[in-house]
């Protein structure tokens, strides 16, 4: 998935140039993982000299790495907020649309990001990731309230639904299959509807 970067309006190839690392480094940390991402290679695959990395990103790797998932959880988040307008059945749809889409652009060898750095070493980084999951749970939560979920439930559900649609992403990439994301978006959505039939 495309992270949410913003080129500069007026068409400043540095902010294009910049996009471009940020999009590549959330490729490769998908991949595999923050330690095995190298700026020798983003800089290469972005076009640019690697000299020209620190100057768009001064605090080097770490503040690269620190871009690309930022940005991977304001987009999803994004995507979730508008869906969820629609009901929380639109919202799981959205939240599993980016996961299949990453997926399959990638022949299976990208997963989530942010679920790489959250099982990384790097303490910062986590930090970052705890924050990004609870971000999309707090979507969550409100789309099932508003949806008619009684709101002592929402919480617990919520964060069965990111946790259970990270897990099957990992899943997914293992086996090479959508099969497991799919299973477990069907199996949420009923969930989700039984705990709504219950209020």
């Amino acid at each position: 998935m495309t992270p949410d970067t913003r080129s500069d309006p007026r068409g400043d190839p540095r902010s294009d140039t910049r996009r471009r690392m940020i999009a590549g480094a959330a490729v490769a940390i998908g991949t595999k993982g923050v330690g095995a991402m190298s700026l020798r290679d983003l800089a290469k695959d972005a076009g640019v000299p690697l000299g020209s990395t620190y100057h768009h990103f001064p605090g080097g790797k770490a503040q690269l790495a620190e871009e690309a998932v930022g940005s991977i959880g304001r987009k999803v988040a994004r995507l979730v907020e508008r869906a969820k307008a629609d009901g929380i059945e639109a919202a799981l749809a959205a939240f599993t649309s980016v996961w299949r889409e990453q997926l399959t652009d990638t022949d299976f060898r990208t997963g989530c990001p942010v679920l790489a750095v959250a099982t990384g070493d790097d303490d910062e980084l986590k930090e970052l990731a705890r924050g990004i999951f609870a971000s999309w749970q707090e979507l969550m939560v409100g789309g099932l309230v508003a949806d008619g979920v009684p709101a002592e439930r929402a919480p617990g559900l919520a964060r069965m639904i990111i946790s259970s649609l990270e897990g099957a992403v990992a899943v997914s990439r293992a086996e090479r299959s959508l099969a497991p994301l799919d299973q477990v978006s069907a199996e949420l959505v009923t969930l989700v509807q039984a705990a709504r039939a219950r209020r």
